[in-house]
């Protein structure tokens, strides 16, 4: 089995856990093992780490009596999942009051990922959520400037400010789903989701349980908008395998009358098809999903790149020693070596995200110690980036040149960047 393997002594059980998670989502009957009772303990622990537990339920749900874990493990696996559901109910709820209170205030508001994803999954409730992310329609500065009239010391970035709106968990409020690292991708995606923003804040989703109604984004934008999730992550932070199951479950439940070619020309236009293509492959190799739901062809190379990252980070790479260390340098430029020192292993995959990323953290680098503005407190740090992202301008030098090549058009990016945090 390709990727990094877990092991009990020779005994490998990454393999089994890929057939767990088969068996899950109904891509296979069985495994093709019976797990001895310390191969189920490490199948917890892989599941564990991944925030898989209630979704390796379904499959132990499913499998024969002899192959299911030991009695005192499958308690404290049923037991998991019960706190796991009653989870789900009270984020459930937390997520509708968000938006009663948004609507409140004006804001027109659609619950991206988590809750809106988890609508896609045959037992909801199963999937393990974290913050709940909404996507608020109204503009940056209006966002910003009515979150900060209530608490004035919420942490803002480029694409959200966090808010805590409730005790537990973390709102994090987007001003757009996601973002692309290089600018003119970037500028593209922004048109997009600027386009999209009607139509998703009036796209209604159920609840389990009839527990009430939410506003989530519609299927067509998710596969965009999920997989440049994804993408984030796994250039940034790390991904997993969670992340991978909300996107299966995304086209093969939720996806049942999208347009490929729109979407394919899409990829095309933010430069996601080579990421896409590495996502088919973890779809296949892990979950054997059919052929009739890829958005791209399978990358193999690119894949397994993806893969081992997944295996060796588990949730959103917590336990990646790599960015354990980037997260835990003395300084912030020992951060930014580290960091970058690391992202090496994008550069034969995803070399135009490779000088965008070193681009946006030299020019992250430079302001971090930046006081200020006027305005609603907002730092000019952040004042700088929405000006890079969301205005790109440099008609001096671009306004007629086409730009074929793919690392030409990044260090021209890196200094477009720079110039601008010159500028600016």
């Amino acid at each position: 089995m390709e990727g990094s393997a877990v092991h009990i002594g020779k005994v490998e059980v990454t393999g089994i856990f890929f057939e767990l998670l088969q068996v899950s989502v109904g891509t296979r009957s069985r495994l093709s093992v019976v797990p001895t009772a310390e191969e189920w303990q490490a199948l917890y622990d892989m599941a564990a780490r991944q925030t898989l537990i209630g979704v390796c339920a379904d499959g132990i749900d499913r499998l024969d009596a002899e192959q299911r874990p030991p009695r005192s493990l499958a308690m404290r696996w049923a037991m998991t999942v019960v706190r796991i559901e009653q989870m789900s109910r009270r984020q459930n709820m937390q997520a509708m009051d968000v938006q009663r209170r948004f609507a409140k205030a004006g804001f027109r508001s659609c619950i991206f990922k988590g809750v809106g994803v988890a609508a896609y999954y045959p037992h909801p409730l199963r999937r393990q959520g974290g913050d709940i992310d909404i996507w608020l329609e109204g503009g940056r500065e209006k966002i910003i400037k009515y979150i900060r009239g209530i608490s004035p010391l919420e942490t803002v970035s480029y694409h959200h400010i966090d808010f805590r709106m409730v005790k537990d968990p973390l709102i994090e409020v987007h001003f757009f789903p996601t973002f692309l690292l290089n600018p003119w991708r970037n500028r593209k995606m922004m048109q997009y989701w600027r386009q999209e923003t009607p139509r998703q804040m009036e796209n209604n989703v159920e609840l389990p349980d009839g527990q009430g109604m939410i506003t989530a984004p519609t299927d067509d934008l998710n596969v965009i908008a999920l997989l440049g999730h994804i993408m984030h992550h796994f250039l940034e932070e790390g991904v997993g395998l969670r992340q991978i199951v909300d996107y299966y479950y995304l086209l093969t439940r939720g996806c049942r009358t999208l347009d490929r070619e729109a979407v394919t020309g899409r990829l095309r236009d933010f430069h996601m098809t080579k990421f896409a293509g590495a996502v088919m492959y973890v779809l296949k190799t892990v979950l054997n999903m059919d052929d009739r739901f890829m958005i791209a062809a399978p990358d193999a190379k690119a894949g397994r790149m993806l893969l081992d990252n997944i295996l060796k980070g588990g949730n959103f790479g917590m336990y990646n020693d790599a960015l354990k260390a980037i997260r835990q340098a003395d300084s912030p430029l020992g951060s930014f070596f580290r960091r970058e020192r690391y992202n090496m292993r994008l550069l034969s995959n995803y070399t135009e995200e490779y000088f965008s990323e070193i681009a946006y953290r030299i020019f992250s680098f430079s302001i971090v110690s930046i006081g200020t503005d006027g305005g609603c407190g907002t730092p000019k740090r952040e004042t700088v980036e929405r000006k890079i992202y969301t205005n790109i301008r440099f008609p001096l030098i671009l306004a007629n040149m086409r730009l074929k090549n793919v690392i030409r058009r990044s260090v021209l990016g890196m200094c477009h960047t720079v110039i601008q945090n010159v500028l600016f």
